[in-house]
């Protein structure tokens, strides 16, 4: 019976302990999509960029990272058919 009332507290440190690394990862991924509005996909993978105003017009709406960079088509959620269209055909080019 003692061995058991020993063990309990013992195993609650354990569980404790371990339970705080499995929220991290998920704590980090919802506080970096917050912050992005917009996003770019860019070689089968999805990058989180901030809300871009694009203008009014009937063109998809594009990025540009830096002066020299390549341009990617901009969308609303990570999802291939949420394409910005209110484009008039400029290019926001974006700090790298």
């Amino acid at each position: 019976m003692m061995k058991k009332v020993f063990f309990i507290p013992i195993l609650s440190l354990i569980f404790a302990v371990g339970m705080s690394f499995t929220t991290f990862e998920t704590e980090e991924i919802i506080n970096s999509e917050s912050v992005a509005s917009d996003y770019v996909y860019d070689n089968g993978n999805w990058e989180p960029i901030p809300q871009q105003n694009c203008t009014g017009g009937n063109e998809a709406c594009q990025v540009q990272f830096g002066k020299d960079g390549p341009v990617f088509d901009l969308y609303d959620e990570m999802d291939l058919s949420t394409r910005k269209e209110t484009g008039d055909g400029t290019i926001i080019i974006l700090n790298p």
